[in-house]
């Protein structure tokens, strides 16, 4: 294809895709900072676990929030369920996790897509 025959719509959909690309190149990159970090056999400790012997959703985000020194977005949380081995069997895990956040009461929206234990001293029930 000629540069020259391009129109204004199709440079508006080159640059929307190059975008989407940016991010997610961003956020693989921030995947492999955090693979870096973890200690070997981390993220196997829940990968060779049964299904039934896994802890929940709700418990494994509890456990990232309570670890966490400060509010997380969903994001983050995202990030960290992946490198504690987190198998997530949503086509779509972020929009999974954006409903599990904002429905689950155990949960605090502290700023704009931020989150918190609600009772961080509280067991996280299953």
């Amino acid at each position: 294809m000629n540069l020259n025959e391009l129109n204004s719509n199709d440079v508006r959909k080159i640059l929307k895709i190059r975008q989407k690309i940016e991010a997610l190149e961003q956020e693989l990159l921030t995947i492999a900072r955090q693979a870096q970090k973890r200690k070997p056999g981390e993220a196997a400790a829940l990968r060779g676990l049964p299904r039934r012997q896994q802890p929940s959703l709700r418990e494994l985000i509890g456990t990232i929030l309570r670890k966490s020194s400060k509010p997380m977005s969903v994001q983050d949380i995202y990030e960290a369920t992946l490198v504690a081995g987190y198998h997530w069997r949503s086509q779509e895990p972020i929009n999974a996790l954006n409903v599990k956040m904002y429905t689950d009461r155990t949960f605090k929206k502290v700023a704009p897509g931020q989150f918190v234990l609600r009772n961080p001293r509280a067991a996280v029930p299953r």
